[in-house]
């Protein structure tokens, strides 16, 4: 049985009769500080490595939740994916409200020192301790950094989140060869791939690394999505990727939803849309996926089969920037929605 079905079910009891759904553990990633909070500076500045190496992470749990082999499934959100400031109550209230299975706050650090530490609530539950430690030695074995051990704090954002949590930090940015590793694409990489394999190891399944495979994900939160102010913000249905998603009348008129992303490799990528479906929604949504030869529209039924990866095509797309739209001219009376689109090859 594939990793995908024994994930984890959750039994809901509706009206007497029991229903079973798949429900994959929910990892908040919080990348720290950001916009006009810098964070540590020194030989690099924090806010770009948190944001980074966070980013890197979401794409390592996303590969192996694509991955048929071993390793987990997960679902991923971020407290932010580019450079903006979140207050302190604003992450733990995002991973709250959010039923967020454990959260994970990337820091780096600065003050004289070097190396590695990371970090629990000083009251927090066993299975804080549990993950702190783990993080803590994949961060060493993938990092290489000298071990200033496990340790606890009463940081807010360890303090006040509902589920298990941890904060790295993950170097110096006034050290200089701490800096080196923290500017390095690559030594970040591998720092994030090393709390995939912690998280494995939490959840009980033995440390996995994906194959090659790369997924993209640009949700409509993200920096790589824009929308004219005619798109308005929903976040009731419970099918939604992330925290919300984006709704526009349909009319005849050319005011399209655009995603856009930077691909690493030049390949035959895979192309999915997610939605949330409703009697309401366009029996006919059209969406332009742009790639070498030059685009092609597809309408998909977004009054189904919402809440989960639906697929578009496969077109051969160089590496950089590629864009998919979704266009709000179809069927009058209803409504787009524009929540998440993922590249896959």
């Amino acid at each position: 049985m594939s990793k995908k079905l024994v994930a984890v079910f959750a039994i809901m009891i509706l009206g007497g009769l029991a229903s079973v759904a798949m429900a994959y553990p929910k990892i908040c990633i919080d990348p720290g500080h950001g916009g006009s909070d810098p964070g540590a500076v020194g030989y690099c500045t924090e806010k770009i490595h948190n944001l980074e190496c966070g980013k890197d992470f979401r794409d390592w749990l996303n590969l192996d939740t694509s991955d048929g082999g071993g390793g987990y499934a997960w679902s991923v959100i971020m407290t932010r994916s580019t450079d903006i400031y979140v207050s302190l109550s604003g992450r733990t209230s995002y991973a709250n409200n959010n039923g967020a299975s454990r959260f994970i706050s990337i820091h780096a650090n600065a003050g004289g020192g070097h190396g590695s530490e990371t970090f629990c609530y000083t009251y927090g539950s066993s299975n804080s301790f549990a993950m702190r430690n783990l993080l803590q030695n994949e961060l060493l074995a993938h990092g290489g950094l000298y071990n200033r051990g496990n340790k606890v704090a009463n940081f807010y954002v360890i303090k006040y989140t509902s589920m298990p949590a941890a904060l790295t930090e993950n170097g110096f940015c006034d050290n200089y060869s701490d800096s080196l590793c923290l500017n390095s694409s690559s030594w970040r990489d591998n720092v994030a791939k090393g709390f995939m394999h912690a998280l494995q190891r939490h959840y009980g399944y033995s440390a996995y690394t994906p194959s090659s495979h790369v997924t993209k994900i640009v949700d409509n939160a993200d920096g790589g999505f824009s929308s004219s102010s005619n798109w308005w913000t929903g976040s009731w249905s419970s099918q939604k990727y992330g925290s919300n998603y984006k709704v526009r009348s349909c009319a005849s008129v050319s005011d399209c939803a655009t995603w856009s992303v930077s691909l690493p490799n030049t390949a035959t990528w895979n192309v999915y849309a997610w939605w949330t479906d409703g009697a309401n929604r366009a029996s006919s949504a059209p969406y332009i996926v742009y790639h070498n030869s030059g685009s092609t529209i597809i309408n998909k039924n977004q009054q189904s089969n919402g809440g989960k990866w639906n697929y578009l095509t496969a077109k051969y797309m160089s590496s950089g920037t590629r864009q998919v739209k979704l266009s709000c001219w179809t069927s009058s009376g209803t409504y787009v929605i524009a929540d998440a689109i993922k590249w896959y090859k």
